[in-house]
């Protein structure tokens, strides 16, 4: 393999893996928007076990999200955990 071909391949991984740690970032801020936006419905009216469980889901997903970020090494650990510390915090207070 010549240098220009080792160049093209690179260049090919390089776009793939843009792509992928595109689509783990995006998911956690789209994630995050939307559990910050359930919890902003919740503290004005009165909390319903039914919508406790989604909010639930909702948070499960989000910290599967940001652990497999860090997995990838697209978010560090430190900030994972302060994101999922804030998440917890919010949750726990309604």
């Amino acid at each position: 393999m010549n240098k220009k071909q080792r160049n093209r391949k690179t260049v090919t991984q390089n776009c793939r893996n843009r792509i992928i740690n595109k689509r783990y970032s995006s998911t956690t801020k789209s994630l995050s928007k939307l559990f910050l936006s359930k919890i902003e419905s919740l503290q004005n009216s009165d909390v319903s076990p039914e919508t406790k469980k989604q909010v639930k889901g909702i948070l499960n997903k989000v910290y599967s999200i940001i652990d497999k970020a860090v997995k990838k090494g697209i978010l560090h650990k430190n900030t994972a955990a302060r994101k999922k510390s804030k998440f917890a915090n919010l949750y726990k207070n309604i």
